[in-house]
């Protein structure tokens, strides 16, 4: 089997533009923006109880960002469970900022954190192309939907309602998990603070996905 990634020895050891060990600087820049997400995501709370009490349907159009976390870090940093980690840190501050679903919100960010982790492993850390992280969204918007149902939150809708429910919520984990999420490192990249991480120093030398 081919590795994901070749190493590279340097006088240092490996050079970690090719291992798939995440060093401390790959480690601090996860937990900054895991924390980032994990506030806003506390913040969105708020707009879905708005929306849900105006057009509980809609809600589903917005379920997305809390899917973003494990993207955007995954999409930077381009090593094995860093879109776990993340996503479970941003759902950790999520509830210590006082998220209204308490407990279970660390249950959500570990699923939607792995389903995305799932994906970007079946690529095997070498594609985070447009259609990888879209696809990575809508696993975790897809991985969200047992849980709900778990909970309680879905068991008593129709047919029609709960297959609405999950188009909406695949929708939105594409669009505001995927496109979001890569839109935002490539923004952040051009900034120039992201040019000794993978997603920078890498992109030249991957082909695409799809």
């Amino acid at each position: 089997m081919q590795p994901t990634r070749q190493f590279e020895l340097t006088k240092g050891g490996v050079d970690m533009k090719t291992s798939r060990v995440v060093n401390f600087r790959e480690i601090m820049i996860t937990v900054i923006l895991s924390m980032i997400c994990g506030v806003a995501y506390f913040g969105w709370g708020f707009f879905y109880n708005v929306l849900d009490a105006a057009l509980p349907s809609s809600t589903e159009l917005i379920y997305g960002l809390w899917f973003v976390a494990s993207i955007i870090t995954a999409y930077i940093v381009q090593k094995p469970g860093v879109a776990m980690l993340s996503e479970v840190a941003a759902a950790f501050v999520e509830m210590i900022f006082g998220g209204q679903w308490g407990l279970s919100t660390l249950v959500f960010g570990l699923i939607q954190g792995a389903a995305a982790e799932l994906i970007f492993a079946g690529f095997r850390y070498r594609s985070f192309h447009l259609g990888v992280v879209v696809l990575a969204g809508m696993a975790s918007a897809a991985a969200s939907i047992p849980i709900d149902y778990y909970q309680g939150y879905i068991g008593d809708l129709t047919t029609g309602m709960l297959v609405l429910k999950i188009v909406l919520r695949l929708l939105s984990g594409a669009i505001l998990a995927g496109v979001l999420g890569k839109v935002v490192g490539d923004l952040l990249a051009k900034t120039g603070v992201l040019n000794s991480y993978l997603l920078v120093r890498s992109k030249s030398d991957r082909k695409p996905a799809f």
